[in-house]
């Protein structure tokens, strides 16, 4: 395989797209935030968010394909107090290309050039994590459910998956279930979260009309662990026919965002628009009593999806106030910037995230992301690629290889579980040295530029993958293909 380098790896276009009176922070250091979470209590937490309806891009000073959150991605964050912090790669759209395996059994697993392999017209719609998840916390383990139904995939919009292995989705929720449990049609759920006693606290993306009447794209819904079976893997194999309820109108949640004091990135109060994204149960503990039928419920953290959130995490604590995470206020009362979630603001501010989870707090995850896309076409005979590496050891030295993988129909890129000694699963069959590159201060490191001659990698599966040397530790890997 010949390559011919364009410009070394230290050598990045720089940018500048900080506004007038936000944070110019964009160089952060995870050697101070890496250390910091071995230290740090039980009760800490890393994020899991989306980009929602707009990409958004990391606050931290990032290659161009690590800083472009797509929202048919996930990336974490790790609120500190008192220190900088920016959003990191968890669940890119090349890991999912590398996962999913062949789809439409044609020998090409890669099905699509950018987006990730639900397609362009589709997203990440919510993601949960089951109750009580004990850490690491690896993507494999965080489920999702996108935003409309993907033939290719095989999924409808309320089917809440992970990728449990290659070609594999393991299934915790279906659309027939919760049909089931809200006596509704074609539904979209939007949002999704779990008590540590098995309730379902959920939202669906527009509004329906279910056993009790109608329910706004806002409107906050609740199934009773007594009306659910799980099965011996904490996955849902039942609900009890017409068991869902509505505990929160739309309205009560847009009052309780606004007794929180939140203010938008103009300083302006929350708008009339509200489409609840995501939830999660509150880990600073406590309940609240709903409008609706005045029982108390477990505190829930929750967002919205609109230019109005900017970022911002609410939770139903005393009657609607400002999440707190790891001492860390996830919003403002003067003007929520987008930093709150480690992401870069902009003159406009954001949309808000399209899904939320929490998971005991830890390192940001070592990730392999492609650049600039993932299927490559023969175009004019030529095409580039550069592999990025977020969250090696700041100063250390990351090694890229990559390899030639077999193209049979129905097939996946392989994967091997972690080996003693060293982090991480290894998802290539063979070892072809790309390089081995110094990280900077943010543990990003990359390739140079590598031109690839189109017409002598047509039906090519090329999976590739980043050694961490300081830490002995395997990236996730990345998947690619060649028309």
């Amino acid at each position: 395989m010949n390559a011919r380098t364009l410009f070394p790896s230290n050598r990045f276009p720089s940018k500048s797209r900080t506004p007038a009176g936000a944070s110019p922070m964009r160089i952060l250091s995870l050697s101070v935030v890496v250390p910091l979470c071995a230290a740090l209590a039980p009760a800490q937490y890393t994020v899991l968010v989306t980009s929602g309806s707009t990409e958004e891009s990391t606050l931290a000073l990032d290659l161009p394909e690590i800083d472009l959150i797509r929202n048919d991605e996930i990336y974490s964050v790790l609120p500190v107090v008192g220190q900088a912090y920016s959003a990191r790669p968890f669940l890119p759209i090349s890991l999912q290309d590398h996962w999913v395996g062949d789809l439409d059994a044609d020998g090409r697993y890669v099905e699509v050039s950018a987006e990730g392999p639900m397609g362009s017209s589709n997203s990440i719609d919510e993601i949960f994590v089951k109750a009580n998840t004990v850490g690491p916390v690896t993507p494999r383990d965080v489920f999702f459910s996108i935003s409309a139904a993907s033939t290719v995939m095989g999924l409808l919009p309320c089917d809440v998956v992970r990728y449990a292995a290659q070609g594999v989705r393991e299934v915790f929720l279906t659309e027939a279930q919760i049909t089931a449990a809200t006596g509704g049609t074609t539904l979209n759920l939007d949002a999704l979260c779990q008590s540590a006693a098995g309730d379902l606290f959920f939202s669906f993306s527009l509004a329906e009309t279910l056993w009790f009447g109608s329910a706004a794209d806002g409107d906050l819904l609740y199934i009773p662990a007594s009306a659910i079976t799980y099965d011996g893997s904490g996955n849902v194999t039942a609900i009890a026919t017409n068991s869902a309820v509505r505990i929160a109108t739309e309205a009560n949640l847009l009052a309780m965002v606004n007794a929180s004091g939140f203010k938008q990135a103009t300083g302006a109060a929350v708008g009339t628009i509200f489409n609840l994204s995501g939830l999660e149960i509150d880990p600073s503990g406590g309940t609240w009593v709903s409008p609706v039928d005045t029982l108390n419920y477990p505190n829930l953290l929750f967002v919205w999806r609109d230019t109005t959130n900017d970022g911002a995490i609410i939770s139903t604590a005393g009657g609607g106030s400002i999440a707190v995470i790891n001492g860390v206020s996830m919003g403002s009362t003067i003007g929520t910037q987008g930093s709150q979630l480690g992401w870069q603001p902009t003159l406009s501010g954001t949309s808000g995230s399209g899904g939320l989870a929490l998971i005991p707090a830890q390192a940001p995850q070592f990730s392999l992301l492609n650049y600039p896309r993932n299927l490559h076409t023969m175009g004019d005979g030529q095409t580039f690629v550069q592999l990025q590496a977020s969250a090696g050891t700041p100063g250390g030295i990351t090694i890229f290889v990559w390899s030639v993988e077999s193209a049979v129909a129905g097939g996946t890129f392989p994967a091997i579980g972690p080996i003693p000694g060293f982090g991480g699963e290894i998802g290539i069959s063979s070892i072809i040295l790309v390089g081995a590159f110094v990280n900077d201060a943010l543990g990003n490191s990359a390739t140079p530029l590598i031109v690839l001659s189109t017409p002598a990698m047509s039906g090519v599966n090329l999976a590739s993958q980043a050694f961490d040397l300081s830490t002995s530790s395997f990236s996730t890997p990345t998947g690619m293909s060649f028309l």
